[in-house]
């Protein structure tokens, strides 16, 4: 087996970096969680952090464009195999299953973090409402939904799975109330839009 590159070795701390954010952020909260911690949790300098994130924003960003490198992977594989906008619904639970806890996190803690941070969370959030308009429209001119305008219809599906994941407590007697309860939201989103 070869040695890694210099760019390889980088790349691979960065995802160490991005990783342990992750769980960091979902396990104390993204405010409370100081690169300090990051660095602490992989046995890595602190300043190492700083050599791949300028800032601890560009961190959290990097966190929040790692759930949507993942979303679009499964968006396009829905998408081309033209499944249906229940595939689509299906594949972006799939990809908020994996990170629940800090995706929970990120929805809580949202109207506090940095104006950067919550525009890079918007901008994630115009992607997934275009995937589901997308596969919605295809269901609308089969004549299998109704007529629902875009902002609506996304919206409707957003506030529906954040408000299960913010009040999992409630709504599931495990650690994941996508695993619990996502097919319930899926059919039940269904059914809304149904012509």
């Amino acid at each position: 087996m070869q040695p890694a590159t210099r760019q390889e070795q980088k790349a691979a701390t960065r995802n160490r970096l991005v990783n342990a954010a992750m769980n960091l952020f979902a396990r104390h909260g993204i405010a409370q969680t100081t690169t300090a911690d990051v660095a602490r949790s992989i046995r890595m300098s602190h300043g190492t952090v700083f050599l791949h994130f300028a800032r601890r924003d560009d961190l959290v960003i990097a966190v929040i464009d790692e759930f949507g490198r993942r979303l679009a992977v499964e968006f396009r594989q829905a998408l081309e195999r033209d499944l249906g906008l229940r595939a689509v619904l299906q594949a972006h639970l799939r990809v908020l299953a994996a990170i629940e806890p800090f995706y929970a996190r990120l929805v809580i803690e949202a109207p506090q973090l940095p104006p950067k941070v919550r525009s890079t969370l918007l901008m994630l959030h115009a992607a997934v409402s275009h995937r589901l308009f997308i596969a919605f429209e295809r269901e609308r001119k089969a004549g299998r939904a109704r007529k629902i305008e875009r902002p609506l219809l996304f919206n409707t599906w957003i506030g529906l799975v954040h408000h299960y994941l913010v009040n999992r407590d409630v709504f599931a007697t495990g650690d994941s109330v996508i695993a619990e309860m996502g097919g319930t939201l899926v059919q039940h989103f269904m059914t809304l839009i149904k012509a």
